[in-house]
């Protein structure tokens, strides 16, 4: 039997985190907290074995990547499919912003977030497609292995709802706190094939100043 483990971790806070606006693809920087948090997140997986370190090629994911990576003596491998969900023409607003200028399409999403689309955005299973892609290589090339993923809130919700076999559409219940970590394990054992939750979101590392 094979066990792979992939260690997931949302970035570091960014400026637009802290602004409750959303980032989507656009590239907002790390805030001073996200700065210290990525630093944290590193020195706490510094004692783990891993083998390789993934990361979203947007820059917040790349710096939180890069923090774990040096204990590691290793380099973030980048890949865009690691991406946040694209939020489209919601990128850059508030959350007040966008239910005064776009209610319709607010109203939709809050009754079938699967399916409304938001202008230049993706649907939940478009995101899906892609992450799963990017997971189905990285079992196929690093079988039983350790391996730290580093992506976004939103993308590591859907991504860890799928796998769990969670409805989609409660995806948004998974919480993931920046530099949370959710590490999830992959059995294989001949035909059969699971995957099992370590933990969701773990935080111990941060304390309640970095949080």
């Amino acid at each position: 039997m094979s066990k792979t483990t992939v260690i997931l971790v949302r970035h570091g806070e960014t400026l637009w985190n802290k602004e409750l606006r959303y980032q989507g693809q656009q590239d907002s920087p790390l805030s001073p907290k996200g700065l210290q948090q990525a630093e944290v997140v590193g020195s706490f997986l510094q004692n783990r074995s891993i083998d390789a370190v993934y990361s979203s090629d947007l820059k917040r994911a790349l710096l939180t990547a890069e923090s774990i990576a040096k204990h590691h003596q290793l380099t973030p491998i980048v890949d865009q499919r690691l991406r946040e969900i694209a939020f489209g023409v919601w990128e850059g607003k508030t959350r007040t912003e966008v239910q005064e200028e776009y209610p319709e399409v607010w109203e939709a999403r809050i009754r079938d977030v699967l399916t409304t689309r938001i202008s230049g955005g993706e649907l939940p299973s478009e995101v899906l497609e892609r992450l799963h892609s990017f997971l189905n290589a990285l079992l196929s090339d690093c079988r039983g292995q350790t391996i730290a993923v580093v992506s976004h809130g939103g993308a590591l919700r859907l991504l860890i709802a799928s796998l769990l076999q969670m409805p989609l559409e409660k995806a948004h219940c998974i919480h993931q706190s920046n530099t949370g970590i959710s590490e999830l394990i992959h059995y294989e054992d001949g035909e059969r094939c699971w995957w099992e939750a370590a933990c969701i979101n773990s935080t111990g590392h941060l304390g309640s100043y970095f949080l």
